[in-house]
């Protein structure tokens, strides 16, 4: 099963890249403010079962949720260009805006067990981290180089910890590489052997590098994006350009037909006008 048929199938599809621009932009928007109330419903549900927030607090919390996923609905739907497609292959947001309805959880208490319906909310909020994150790592081979770097740190600490006593356990040399690529050092795992210390120094060498790269990877990633943007904008004014010029076309020939149809009433009440005079010369 493919990726998109997946996320179609448990109905976290999303904005379709075919779409418009308006829409795509849109739906890039909402996942923000939602990955940030990500943030506070796990403080949200603390508070509900250990106490501390008033019971208002907590229910002003629950419609600014439940209107955000609302709101995104209604625009997002409001601006594809195949609104019932769109909910089709989103219907789990639909379900989660049915289930999380506050009044549903204040004035019809449900059992305990059904609360955990509420955790549909943070299976959206992860598939939208997860979509921004790969989103963002396909941007400049950003992701390859996190995963190069990841392999450099494992087998790194992995050889660390045969050839120095220091370290008694391959996690510790793990530990030890990771610390020591990022430039870190706090210096709670320290190489002791002449071989330890020389694998150090490259090690550090190389650190310096990809976290170099890993810096420049970043940088062009969020300049790219701002290229994207512009170049979005630029589609735009160009549709626009094209509209305006689809406009003008359908003007003219509106403008012709008038003139067309001046030209044959014009015609048509001339003969109109003869007809009685040929006729009176006719009777003579």
């Amino acid at each position: 099963m493919a990726v998109e048929d997946w996320k179609r199938n448990f109905g976290v599809a999303g904005v379709s890249p075919y779409e418009t621009t308006r829409a795509k932009r849109l739906g890039r928007w909402f996942e923000w403010p939602i990955l940030f109330l990500a943030l506070l419903i796990p403080f949200r549900w603390y508070f509900e079962f250990k106490g501390g927030l008033a019971p208002e607090v907590l229910l002003l919390f629950d419609w600014i949720i439940w209107g955000l996923f609302v709101l995104e609905a209604v625009l997002v739907g409001a601006c594809v260009r195949d609104p019932l497609r769109y909910f089709r292959e989103n219907w789990l947001n639909l379900l989660i805006i049915v289930t999380i309805f506050p009044p549903l959880w204040t004035h019809a208490p449900l059992p305990a067990g059904l609360r955990l319906v509420r955790l549909l909310v943070l299976v959206d909020v992860f598939v939208r981290m997860v979509r921004i994150i790969n989103r963002f790592l396909r941007r400049n081979n950003l992701g390859t180089t996190l995963l190069a770097s990841s392999i450099v740190i494992i087998v790194s600490g992995v050889l660390i910890s045969a050839i120095d006593p220091a370290f008694d356990t391959p996690f510790e040399g793990i530990w030890w590489a990771w610390v020591t690529i990022s430039t870190v050092g706090y210096g709670d795992y320290v190489p002791v052997s002449t071989p330890g210390r020389i694998f150090a120094i490259v090690l550090i060498l190389l650190g310096m590098g990809l976290f170099a790269l890993l810096t420049a990877q970043i940088s062009a990633a969020l300049i790219g994006r701002v290229g994207e943007d512009i170049v979005e904008v630029e589609r735009e004014v160009k549709e626009l350009e094209m509209d305006e010029a689809a406009i003008h076309l359908h003007l003219e020939q509106l403008e012709r037909r008038l003139e067309r149809i001046e030209r044959l009433l014009e015609a048509h009440l001339e003969k109109k006008d003869q007809a009685p005079l040929d006729k009176g010369s006719g009777d003579k």
